[in-house]
């Protein structure tokens, strides 16, 4: 009984301390691998934001993300919103309807390439 009370926390104590140098080993591993990634001059902007990521657990600052998305999704809105205008003004043949729609889905389609646009000229204005 008391050689069982002397071995348990050795032998917890090695089950840990491998289980903790194992990891220690992955993660070296993967820090080198991610490094040696970062390095390969033939990596898009968001795989090195990906990469990077993985090394350091902090993501990229961001810009105006939400309001970016949010011109997106009444882009979205708006291009949907004009070609169903567009189309009934096609089906009752009102010019008015026609011309609102149109409008109005060349507006939508604006929007939603907006952030598009706006993304990449940032990404071309910072050296990389």
């Amino acid at each position: 009984m008391e050689l069982i009370l002397i071995l348990t926390p050795i032998f917890v104590f090695v089950l840990l301390k491998m289980v903790i140098d194992h990891r220690a080993t992955a993660r070296a591993d993967n820090i080198r691998l991610l490094e040696e990634a970062l390095k390969s001059p033939h990596l898009d902007r968001a795989m090195i934001e990906t990469l990077t990521y993985q090394l350091t657990g902090n993501r990229p600052q961001k810009g105006p993300g939400k309001l970016l998305a949010l011109v997106l999704g009444l882009g979205w809105i708006a291009l949907f919103t004009g070609i169903g205008i567009w189309v009934s003004g096609e089906m009752t043949n009102c010019s008015g309807m026609i011309m609102a729609g149109t409008l109005t889905g060349v507006i939508g389609f604006g929007l939603v390439t907006y952030p598009f646009a706006l993304r990449e000229l940032e990404a071309r204005r910072q050296p990389q």
